[in-house]
């Protein structure tokens, strides 16, 4: 379950997530037809999230079910039962439905780029292959091929190898027609399986949860299968025990990792691509009225969220333009005093162009009213975490520096507190140097000298007196952070063209 609140403009803020794996699937998909503790654990699960969903303020709930009942003898008789105890109307989706639904919620957080893009959802009972062409669902294919279905297939606690060895000719005989884009620029997979797949890829290689790009986490084929080959030797109560697995999912997901691996192969795939958006999300933009096809228009998805949510304090675009630029710039010149890359870099740029954002709420202590608005802004191109660095940076463009003291701060990772606090020193001159809102700085130049100091030299054809009295102010930081004194001088006017 995901209750959401829209923002007006297609978008939506998620106000609370339930998670409760009843495994429909397990008896409907051996025994064709679902058991009496499966009805019972399903109208149990709906009914208690439905009574949530109410209480969260939800005016509008959409359900749907999806191979589980759709294939079940007495699905019908489950749906009816489901009606008349929760009030609930529950659509049965076909795998088109339930495909495009997955394609329009990864779309709305991923750029997908001119050339073809393959996503395949895996579920329990089935998975639905997807391709896109420059952006646009071309067609969509639901295989009979789900973790659930798949562990069926799968003998012995641990499974022998010639269990295993089936299984792979059985999933390759039922991927025939499934044929991936002439050109394949891209391999996204969704939901629970490759999420479980790709926080086990990360255990097993003893870091922590690797963080998204664009929207999406890479898994190499080579980890995926490192995490085959470490699942196979193992007992299901034993995968339970695995930090990333939960207990109801440790009967399927070696199944669903062969399953997640032949997709690849037979897509020809060297990488996967995870994404956190599935069904639930996809179901949220349909209610919400959000575009059903069509390549985006301009820009990647990031981008377009930041200003959508820039758009709220409009008075401040152009300032917040001004400091992302010069924000960069020093970001460039500085860049053997901090170390960071590009990933920092357009970290500090969005940050930027969000830092006042707050105005929207009220001038006074907008620093702050800029980090709540981006820590609950649908920004759902971004990592979690990327949402943490971006409101805290921006929230420290003024004020007081970033400090234990500070519960959000304190409460973060030490390798984010670390980025924040070089990214925040950035910013804060970035901002002081357009201290007049009149984008007066038309370039920067940057010099270290000696082991102590740095000097910037600031170009303009106006006078800069203030920029450059509020950016030697606000240097503290970046003085404490890097051990050297930064110089401001006004440089020679720019050469002008025409």
């Amino acid at each position: 379950m995901i209750v959401a609140e829209g923002d007006g403009d297609g978008g939506f803020r998620v106000l609370t997530r339930e998670r409760d794996m009843v495994r429909l699937g397990r008896s409907a998909l051996s025994r064709g037809a679902l058991s009496r503790r499966a009805v019972r654990d399903g109208l149990e699960a709906l009914l208690r999230m439905t009574t949530l969903a109410r209480l969260k303020g939800a005016g509008r709930i959409d359900a749907v079910a999806t191979s589980a009942v759709r294939e079940a003898a007495n699905g019908q008789e489950f749906l009816d039962q489901v009606r008349a105890l929760t009030g609930l109307e529950v659509r049965a989706l076909d795998g088109r439905e339930e495909g495009e639904l997955v394609f329009r919620a990864v779309r709305a957080a991923v750029d997908l780029g001119p050339r073809g893009t393959l996503l395949v959802d895996v579920g329990g009972g089935s998975t639905e292959w997807c391709v896109a062409r420059a952006g646009e669902l071309a067609r969509v294919r639901s295989l009979p091929l789900g973790s659930l279905r798949c562990a069926g297939w799968l003998a012995g606690d641990p499974p022998s190898a010639r269990s295993i060895e089936k299984l792979r000719r059985d999933i390759r005989s039922h991927l025939g027609g499934a044929r991936p884009p002439a050109r394949l620029g891209m391999m996204i997979a969704t939901s629970g399986t490759a999420a479980c797949c790709g926080d086990l890829a990360d255990h097993f290689a003893g870091r922590g949860r690797a963080l998204s790009t664009g929207g999406l986490r890479a898994l190499d084929l080579r980890e995926l299968g490192e995490v085959i080959a470490r699942l196979r030797a193992l007992t299901r109560r034993e995968i339970a025990e695995l930090p990333p697995v939960d207990r109801p999912r440790a009967e399927s997901i070696l199944a669903g990792a062969i399953l997640l691996e032949e997709l690849a192969r037979r897509a020809g795939a060297t990488s996967l691509h995870l994404s956190d958006r599935a069904l639930r999300e996809g179901m949220v933009l349909a209610a919400l009225g959000a575009p059903a096809a069509g390549p985006r228009t301009a820009g990647s998805a990031r981008r377009r969220q930041v200003l959508e949510l820039a758009g709220r304090a409009p008075a401040m675009l152009d300032h917040g333009t001004q400091v992302a630029r010069l924000a960069v710039r020093l970001f460039d010149l500085t860049a053997p005093l901090h170390n960071l890359g590009s990933r920092e870099r357009e970290w500090l740029e969005n940050a930027a162009l969000l830092h006042d954002v707050g105005y929207s709420i009220h001038f006074r202590r907008h620093h702050k009213h800029s980090q709540y608005l981006i820590a609950s802004a649908p920004l759902d191109a971004f990592d979690a975490r990327e949402i943490d660095i971006l409101a805290h940076v921006a929230r420290y463009h003024r004020g007081a520096p970033p400090r234990q003291r500070h519960a959000s701060f304190a409460a973060l990772e030490p390798w984010q507190q670390k980025v924040i606090r070089k990214l925040a020193a950035l910013l804060r001159i970035g901002n002081a140097l357009d201290r007049t809102h009149a984008a007066r700085v038309v370039e920067l130049h940057g010099a270290l000298s000696g082991r102590r100091r740095m000097v910037i030299e600031v170009l303009s054809p106006w006078d800069v007196a203030l920029e450059l009295a509020a950016a030697r102010h606000r240097s503290g930081l970046f003085e404490e952070l890097f051990g050297r004194r930064i110089e401001f001088r006004a440089g020679l006017e720019p050469a002008r063209h025409g």
